[in-house]
C-alpha cells in the first residue's frame, strides 16, 4: 500500500492535511484532517455580555472577520430585539462587500490561479501575470479600505455595534469608494472571462447538495433569514440544525455536518448554483455567457463562482452608496430586553456562516458558531476520494497529490475559522490487519458473505461466512439469506459492518485488502456486485462504517474450485478475525 502525503498545503488559511491511502489498485481511505486543535470561542463568551461578546467572536478568525462580526450583530439583535434603522443595513452591506472582494481577489489571483497556469506561487506568475498580479493586489487593497471604513480597523474593528455603528464616514468618503468601484469594473470583467474561461479539469465530477443564505425580494445577496438549498427546500434561520447535523471524527479536532446523511457545500459556488438566476447588470450577462452544467458536479468551478461575485460586489457598491447618501446618520437603536434566543446568518467569502445565541439576566447562557469550512469537510474529502481514484483508475497515480492539493484549494478553506493537506500514502501488506484490530475495537462487527458459490474464487466470502459460524461467531449472514429478511444491521447502527467477498484490484492472487463499503458502490474492477436491496438498506452513517474485506481472486469462472492461493488466504482471514 501507498500514502501519499503532502505535510504542508500551500496557499491556503490555517494548517490541517489530506491523507489518501491506496492499495493496490484501490483508494482505501481519505481523511481530510484539521490539525489546528479546538478554539473554545463559544465557551468563551459564556458568562459575557452581548457587547463583550460580538467583540470576542470575530476573533475566530483575521481573515473573516467582518463576517462573524455580522452574523454575531444579526443573532445578537434577533435575541434583543432590535431593528437596526436602514442606513445601519445598507452599510452593514457595504462592509460586507469589501470582505467578499478582498478575499476573493486574493483568493483567485494569488492562491489559485498559479494552479492553472504553470507557476508554484503568484510571485513567480508575475512574470507572464504582471498586470493581473499588480491590479489583483489593488483589488484587495479597496477591499481592505472599505473594511477599515466601516469596521475602523483593517482587523477586528469595533465600529459595528449592537443596534448600529459608533461612527458613520462623510459623504466625500462614500462618494471616493463609489467612483474607485466604477474605475476597477474594466479590470474587474476582465478577470471574470479570465476565471470563468479557464479550462478546469473533468477530476472529480459528481453532484453535491448545495446551501446558502435565501436573501429577501428574490435578491442576490450575502445575508438573509432563510437557509434555501439546491434541492429546492428552505429552513428558517432558527431551524439550522436541521441542516448541519453536527458530528465528530476521530482524525479532526474541526466537527462535521451532513444535510439528511449526505455531505453538502457552502461557498460561492453553491451560491451561484442556488442563486444565480437572480443576478442583474454585467454580472448576470457573463452568469448566461459562461454557466453549464458542470457547475454543479465539479467543486474547480468556485474559483469561476468567485469571480463573479467579485463582479456582483463591485456593482453593487454604488448602489448601495446612492442610497446611503440620502438618509441621515442614525442614532444607536437601545435595547432594555435581558433575555432572548438568537439567530444570524451570512455568507461569509467561503460559505454559510451560523451564529446563535441564548441571553439570560443579561449575559450569554448558550453560544453556538458553525463555519462554513466545517460544513464543507466532508465534501473536500469526498471529491478528493472521487479524484485520487479515478486517476489511479486511469494509471494516472503520479497526478493525486497534485489532484487533491486542486481540490481542497477550490473550496478555499479557512481552517483556522474550522478549528498543508495532501497525503497519499501505500499502505503496508499486513495493514488490514491493523485495519481489522480497529474496527473490532469499535464494537463486534456483522459479517455478510457475498458471493457464488460455483463461480471458483468467487465463492471465498461465503466460504468465510461458513467457517465463521462453525467457529460460532455471531451475526454472520449469508448474501442469499438477507432477501426475504430485515437488515441484521437496523439494531446495530454502531456496529460495523464487513462484507467478506473476492475483489479484483488487479494484485497477485491471495491478497487481502480492507476496502471502504463505498469502494464497492463506485468501482468497476470488483469480480462482484452486492444486490440492489443491501446498498438500499444502508443509510450514508452506516456507510461511513461498513467494509469490504477483499480476497483477490485468481479465477471467477463457473464450475472450478477454490484455488490455493486464495484458500491460504481465507485461513489467514479466518485466523485474523478470530484472534
Amino acid at each position: 500500500m501507498k500514502r501519499i502525503k503532502i505535510d504542508h498545503l500551500a496557499r491556503v488559511e490555517g494548517n490541517g492535511g489530506v491523507i489518501a491511502t491506496i492499495d493496490g489498485r484501490a483508494v482505501t481511505d481519505v481523511q481530510f484532517v484539521i490539525n489546528e486543535g479546538p478554539r473554545l470561542v463559544e465557551r468563551l463568551t459564556l458568562g459575557k455580555t452581548p457587547e463583550e461578546d460580538v467583540n470576542i467572536v470575530p476573533r475566530i478568525c483575521a481573515i473573516c472577520t467582518i463576517s462573524h462580526k455580522y452574523a454575531a450583530l444579526r443573532a445578537m439583535e434577533n435575541a434583543l430585539s432590535v431593528k437596526v434603522p436602514p442606513k445601519a443595513s445598507l452599510f452593514r452591506e457595504l462592509m460586507h462587500m469589501g470582505e467578499m472582494i478582498e478575499s476573493h481577489s486574493l483568493h483567485t489571483y494569488y492562491l489559485a490561479l498559479p494552479d492553472y497556469v504553470g507557476f508554484p506561487n503568484a510571485i513567480a506568475m508575475a512574470s507572464k501575470f504582471g498586470l493581473e498580479v499588480k491590479i489583483a493586489l489593488e483589488m484587495k487593497e479597496f477591499g481592505n479600505h472599505i473594511m477599515k471604513t466601516a469596521a475602523g480597523r483593517y482587523i477586528h474593528g469595533e465600529n459595528p455595534v449592537i443596534g448600529g455603528f459608533g461612527k458613520y464616514p462623510s459623504k466625500d468618503e462614500f462618494l471616493w469608494i463609489k467612483s474607485r468601484a466604477i474605475q476597477f469594473m474594466p479590470f474587474v470583467l476582465k478577470t471574470v472571462n479570465l476565471f470563468c474561461g479557464l479550462d478546469y479539469p473533468y477530476v472529480p465530477e459528481e453532484k453535491t447538495i448545495f446551501a446558502c443564505c435565501n436573501p429577501e425580494k428574490n435578491q442576490y445577496g450575502f445575508a438573509g433569514d432563510e437557509i434555501i438549498l439546491s434541492t429546492g427546500e428552505t429552513l428558517s434561520k432558527d431551524d439550522y440544525k436541521k441542516l448541519t447535523n453536527e458530528f465528530v471524527v476521530s482524525h479532526s479536532y474541526a466537527k462535521r455536518s451532513r444535510y439528511k446523511g449526505k455531505p453538502y457545500s457552502v461557498g460561492a459556488l453553491a451560491r451561484v448554483n442556488n442563486l444565480g438566476e437572480r443576478l442583474k447588470g454585467e454580472a448576470g450577462k457573463m452568469y448566461k455567457q459562461y454557466f453549464n452544467r458542470r457547475w454543479k458536479t465539479n467543486p474547480l468551478f468556485n474559483n469561476a463562482a468567485q469571480a463573479l461575485e467579485i463582479c456582483y460586489a463591485f456593482e453593487r457598491i454604488p448602489e448601495i452608496i446612492d442610497k446611503m447618501i440620502k438618509l441621515p446618520d442614525p442614532p444607536l437603536v437601545p435595547y432594555k430586553t435581558k433575555e432572548g434566543k438568537g439567530t444570524g446568518i451570512v455568507e461569509a467569502p467561503r460559505g454559510l456562516l451560523i451564529h446563535s445565541y441564548e441571553i439570560a439576566d443579561g449575559l450569554v447562557t448558550h453560544a453556538d458558531i458553525i463555519t462554513p469550512t466545517a460544513q464543507n469537510a466532508e465534501d473536500i474529502e469526498r471529491y478528493c476520494y472521487i479524484a485520487a481514484q479515478n486517476l489511479l483508475n486511469k494509471g494516472e497515480e503520479e497526478k493525486i497529490r497534485d489532484r487533491m492539493d486542486l481540490v481542497v484549494r477550490a473550496f478555499d478553506p479557512c481552517i483556522s475559522c474550522s478549528v498543508h493537506m495532501a497525503q497519499v500514502k501505500k499502505a503496508t501488506p499486513d495493514s488490514w490487519k491493523e485495519k481489522l484490530a480497529e474496527i473490532k475495537e469499535q464494537g463486534s462487527p456483522i459479517f455478510v458473505g457475498v458471493g457464488k458459490s460455483d463461480h471458483s474464487d468467487d465463492g471465498v466470502g461465503l466460504k468465510l461466512a461458513l467457517a465463521l459460524r462453525k467457529r460460532r461467531v455471531n451475526d454472520v449472514w449469508l448474501e442469499s439469506e438477507l432477501a426475504d429478511q430485515d437488515s441484521p444491521w437496523k439494531n446495530g447502527l454502531d456496529r460495523p459492518l464487513v462484507f467478506l467477498d473476492a475483489v479484483d484490484f488487479r494484485e497477485e492472487p491471495g491478497k487481502v485488502t480492507l476496502l471502504p463499503f463505498h469502494y464497492i458502490l463506485s468501482n468497476t474492477v470488483l469480480s462482484h456486485r452486492l444486490l440492489p436491496f443491501l446498498t438500499s438498506n444502508i443509510s450514508y452513517d452506516h456507510l461511513k462504517n461498513s467494509y469490504v474485506l477483499g480476497i483477490q481472486p485468481q479465477t471467477t469462472e463457473e464450475g472450478h474450485k477454490i484455488s490455493r492461493p486464495v484458500r491460504q488466504a481465507l485461513n489467514k482471514v479466518l485466523n485474523q478475525i478470530m484472534n
